[in-house]
């Protein structure tokens, strides 16, 4: 039995509605009969976009949201991801405070969003219609200066990815997610971790081999450190 702990951004979607290349199909065939488990910052009503069935377990918003088979989200995982929404709520309330500013400033276009889950601040988002990099760039630039003075320094990080800019938790990664997902696994079963993503480098070690496309920015850098 194959599982495969995917991140469809990259390989199997693009939010920009622009087709992928072959290479795309050519995963699908290659997963075909593969348990598929998404591990994306994408939420569930994203993920319906994506040309995959997902029947079993999902990692969604960045680990912030983990779907059992029954697509209900699991209650253990639904109550450690409120804890830390109430720990980090003033934190992130002056994260999206800092966002607008740095929009407004810097005349940047962002559309900056303060997603909730459970009546508290979640993660505040902020992207481009078009997706220009150089306004991400800016407001990417803005937002680690912001946070390297902020006395709550430590419990925000931002991540940047194909969908754009995220400023959460800290507590809250998608390798936790993963970790705790495959705690739940049968004992003896192969796992695939796939992504093009840079920051999705810890959830694809936990996996038994990894598969990367070769366009991939985790390819690209030259001299890339792969140790933490």
């Amino acid at each position: 039995m194959l599982s495969a702990f995917l991140n469809p951004l990259g390989t199997l979607f693009d939010p920009a509605g622009e087709n992928l290349p072959a290479a795309a199909d050519g995963l699908l065939q290659l997963l075909a009969g593969a348990v598929l488990v998404p591990v994306t910052g994408l939420n569930e009503e994203e993920l319906l976009a994506v040309p995959a069935a997902f029947t079993s377990w999902q990692v969604l918003m960045h680990g912030a949201v983990v779907l059992t088979p029954d697509g209900e989200e699991d209650p253990a995982w639904r109550r450690l991801t409120r804890e830390t929404q109430a720990d980090t709520e003033g934190a992130l309330a002056l994260a999206a405070q800092a966002a607008h500013h740095l929009n407004a400033l810097g005349q940047l276009g962002l559309e900056v969003t303060v997603t909730q889950r459970g009546g508290r601040p979640l993660q505040v988002g902020l992207r481009h219609p078009h997706r220009l990099k150089l306004a991400l760039d800016q407001a990417q630039a803005g937002l680690l200066d912001w946070l390297a003075d902020a006395p709550f320094r430590q419990d925000l990080r931002v991540v940047r990815d194909a969908l754009g800019l995220t400023v959460l938790p800290s507590a809250i990664r998608p390798e936790r997610a993963v970790n705790y997902v495959l705690s739940e696994w049968p004992a003896g079963v192969f796992t695939l971790g796939v992504s093009a993503q840079p920051d999705d480098r810890a959830f694809l070690a936990l996996c038994d081999m990894a598969l990367i496309p070769g366009q991939s920015p985790l390819l690209a850098a030259p001299g890339t450190d792969w140790e933490e």
